[in-house]
């Protein structure tokens, strides 16, 4: 994608929606990027993130942007609270776990999200991704402790409400806090 995430995202987001289309990516990819992602975004001004205006809270998250090329769009997402919350999906999207653990939920038909009765359920935790493809009906959930990294295969419409600047201030340090602790190679939880 860039400089900022592992080359494995673009496989992912360029990926289509029928399984036959999952491309191939090798485990050496896909493992002991989470250091070097939290040291590339800390490396850029600012720690990557923008003004307080760019920065939105939606869907159970505070969406901090980050550099993106082209029509992409990159946020690092802190969880706000700790509930299942509906995500609509407008564009394949990939998440990769950087701290905590988020619980994803996939359903059928908007009814069986309703009465909380999902087709396909999992938990992810550090250094695990998924994808999702346009018109997935899911809800995720985090764990207060919950940062991960959403990129999307293309802008959408902003959805939700803009931060104050005390808002953005709490999560950005919050961000920095977690992202310094894994550039140094300490688990997120570690105080170290």
């Amino acid at each position: 994608m860039n400089a900022l995430l592992p080359a494995f995202v673009d496989r992912l987001l360029d990926q289509g929606s029928d399984p036959g289309e999952i491309p191939e990516v090798p485990v050496s990819s896909a493992t002991r990027w989470l250091g070097p992602l939290a040291a590339r975004i800390l490396s850029v001004p600012n720690s990557g993130m923008h003004q307080p205006a760019d920065a939105f809270l939606a869907h159970g998250y505070v969406h901090l942007p980050l550099p993106a090329p082209g029509d992409r769009a990159v946020y690092l997402r802190l969880a706000s609270h700790s509930a299942m919350e509906p995500w609509p999906i407008l564009a394949t999207s990939v998440v990769l776990t950087v701290a905590g653990t988020v619980a994803l939920e996939m359903y059928q038909k908007v009814a069986d999200s309703l009465s909380g009765r999902p087709q396909y359920a999992r938990s992810f935790g550090p250094e695990q991704v998924f994808a999702v493809h346009p018109g997935t009906q899911c809800s995720t959930q985090s764990s207060p402790d919950g940062v991960q990294v959403l990129a999307a295969a293309s802008t959408s419409p902003r959805i939700g409400t803009s931060l104050t600047g005390d808002e953005y201030a709490a999560a950005t340090q919050r961000a920095r806090w977690v992202l310094e602790v894994l550039a140094q190679g300490a688990p997120a939880g570690d105080r170290r």
